[in-house]
């Protein structure tokens, strides 16, 4: 009797030792499996820019850095989203990789009447002029918009600044778009073109960064005043929420 009364002693006290270990480890699982849930039902948004637009975006490696990165990630947190940066290495993969569903949005663009029926645009989160690039040289020369008429210009291959842009180009400014930027900034400074058209703070970054800022300088007046925005898909995890965004990318 005194053997069972010990063992069943025994017994109960290695069970309730037992029942609180396991109790403890299964809920610390289940703090674990909670946790492990809620972060993979957070959707994730997968965000791209361009890979060389100073200050708005830009790639270092496998980072996206810039204003718009960092509007679009704070807003997306504000929102409960996870985002996921993703790099391209040129602008026309960006794009591509949002219209076939690669990417969700991207950080920094400008308004494009072509890709709204494909893309939503948000509002502008900031604003820019487009200025024309000479050499320093030369500035003299140009007063006007109409004195870059019958000129050699260049611009960046996939570059759109709108409908005054547009108009200008319609009416005869002649801009090439081919080859990367540095290319064409070193063809104006070497007098194969005339002008470099670029976003002027981006602009007086790359002479800065290429070390041309004493021999090409942006022209005193601007071809056109631009508003930089992001841009997402129509069918994509975001296009219910551009409201929500708006206000958190815009909000001071």
């Amino acid at each position: 009797m005194g053997q069972m009364r010990i063992t069943a002693t025994g017994a109960n006290g290695t069970a309730a030792g037992v029942t609180t270990r396991r109790g403890f480890l299964l809920a610390a699982a289940l703090w674990g499996a909670a946790g492990r849930g809620a972060r993979a039902q957070t959707p994730a948004i997968r965000i791209g820019g361009n890979p060389a637009w100073f200050p708005y975006s830009w790639e270092e490696g496998d980072r996206l850095r810039g204003l718009g990165a960092e509007k679009a990630q704070a807003a997306l947190n504000h929102l409960g989203l996870a985002a996921i940066p993703l790099t391209f290495g040129r602008w026309q993969r960006a794009l591509a990789a949002l219209e076939h569903g690669r990417v969700d949005l991207l950080v920094s663009a400008l308004w494009n009447a072509e890709r709204t029926d494909r893309m939503l645009y948000t509002a502008p989160y900031a604003s820019d002029d487009v200025r024309a690039f000479v050499r320093s040289t030369d500035v003299g020369r140009y007063r006007t918009v109409a004195d870059l008429f019958g000129r050699a210009g260049v611009a960046p291959l996939g570059s759109a600044y709108g409908a005054e842009m547009d108009a200008l180009e319609s009416r005869g400014l002649n801009l090439e778009r081919s080859g990367t930027t540095e290319g064409m900034l070193q063809r104006v400074r070497y007098g194969r073109a005339d002008f470099c058209v670029l976003v002027h703070r981006n602009g007086l970054h790359l002479l800065e960064t290429l070390h041309l800022a004493g021999e090409l300088a942006p022209l005193p007046f601007a071809l056109t005043r631009v508003q930089i925005r992001m841009l997402i898909r129509r069918d994509g995890p975001l296009a219910d929420r551009l409201d929500a965004l708006n206000t958190l990318i815009t909000d001071a």
